[in-house]
């Protein structure tokens, strides 16, 4: 039996376009006739003429834009389901017949592989784990199967030290321990609800040795991430912008660059999810295997990317979940208080930011905030190869001391 369209493309499963994950929603008349056309024409054995396939193209253009609108008339957590799948398949779809369309006009096929990872990653940022598999399958194959691929050159891109020196008070310091066994870790920390720093519980891990900007970019660097623009997400002149990783590193991380007034920071990313292959460099703490009451813990972890120059900043805040912030590359100051100064500590008002201090912990307006004057706090500097242990609701705040990279895990 002769492989349809989609399997010659890119090797592709039968059931790779499953429809039926949309059917079960409404949708105004037009996305679902646009949708079938979509389909009628993919399983169409025949190539269809170019200007066909510019008028499909513009089917998923629409599509995609309607979507898109969709996705960003509320916030994140509020979007329905299926208007990211609508997004995922239009965007499918618009790979497809991209590929099909350049095999009729050679001009079309330079930079096409290119275009192509760009739309996969917006539509693993748009979808999440929803289409993860399908995207991947398409990044995977251009990856395995691209016959001449040009390699950015390398260049030496020299790890910068620390740039800036905190001088910590001896009285506040973190707790420290060299690999603790499981039960010192559960009755000493865990089961109090105290911060720890833990060394020598990374040293396995591939990225220890493999991580450097050339690696990342040799890895990454076409890939499409979200970066945040701001010393922290909190000042008014935040924002976001899509960029591929190699465009980041050279905006905002090379180190010959005198004058950095603004900060990117890819920041709370899922990376690994995105970028299977730099998952393979990193290990879930052994601590979490032990402690966890999930069952399916592996895959229900929340593992993300921290990755910026010197000086982001993530301001004072807690996470509903324990976590390990695990260091990789450069050295971070971490400050951190006890849940119970919660009310001390001037959360904002309202739902979207009320896990935020209204304080800058590093220079505390005293008559703005009075109750947060002379609170007692931890503070340390954690350094590539170290775990930060963070229990459950407990305010930190982190700022980056050198170019740095940081994973965390927060779990249940």
């Amino acid at each position: 039996m002769e492989k349809s369209i989609p399997s010659k493309l890119y090797d592709l499963d039968e059931d790779f376009f499953d429809l039926s994950k949309i059917s079960k929603y409404q949708f105004p008349c037009f996305v679902t006739k646009n949708f079938s056309l979509l389909e009628q024409n993919l399983k169409n054995q025949t190539q269809s003429s170019l200007l066909d396939i510019k008028k499909i193209l513009f089917i998923c253009d629409s599509l995609i834009d309607y979507s898109w609108e969709m996705l960003n008339t509320n916030l994140w957590v509020f979007v329905e389901e299926k208007w990211r799948l609508v997004y995922g398949f239009a965007t499918l779809y618009k790979i497809l017949f991209l590929k099909i369309n350049s095999f009729q006009s050679l001009d079309l096929f330079d930079g096409l592989n290119k275009k192509t990872i760009k739309l996969c990653d917006l539509g693993l940022l748009m979808t999440g784990s929803l289409l993860e598999k399908q995207f991947n399958q398409i990044i995977n194959h251009i990856q395995k199967h691209e016959q001449e691929v040009t390699k950015p050159k390398k260049r030496k891109i020299e790890m910068p030290s620390v740039l800036f020196e905190i001088k910590l008070n001896e009285a506040f310091l973190i707790s420290y321990e060299d690999s603790p066994s499981l039960e010192t870790f559960k009755n000493k920390y865990f089961l109090k609800n105290i911060p720890v720093i833990i060394d020598n519980q990374m040293s396995h891990w591939p990225a220890m040795q493999k991580w450097s900007l050339e690696y990342i970019i040799e890895l990454a660097g076409d890939r499409t991430v979200p970066i945040e623009i701001g010393s922290k997400y909190t000042d008014t002149d935040w924002s976001q912008k899509l960029m591929t990783i190699r465009d980041f590193i050279n905006e905002f991380i090379q180190i010959d660059k005198e004058s950095m007034n603004e900060k990117g920071y890819l920041a709370q990313h899922p990376l690994f999810n995105q970028i299977p292959e730099l998952k393979e460099d990193i290990y879930l703490p052994e601590y979490i295997y032990y402690l966890s009451k999930d069952d399916e813990v592996e895959s229900n972890t929340d593992i993300n990317a921290w990755f910026g120059p010197c000086g982001t900043i993530s301001p004072l805040h807690y996470d509903p979940k324990p976590n390990f912030l695990c260091q990789v590359i450069g050295e971070k100051y971490i400050r951190l208080y006890d849940e119970k100064y919660s009310n001390n500590l001037y959360p904002n008002e309202g739902n979207i930011l009320r896990n935020t201090s209204q304080i800058d912990v590093e220079n505390i307006d005293e008559s703005k905030f009075p109750l947060a004057k002379d609170l007692p706090y931890w503070e340390g500097i954690l350094k590539p190869g170290q775990m930060l242990f963070i229990p459950p609701k407990c305010w930190h705040y982190i700022r980056s001391l050198s170019l740095s990279f940081s994973v965390s895990f927060w779990w249940d």
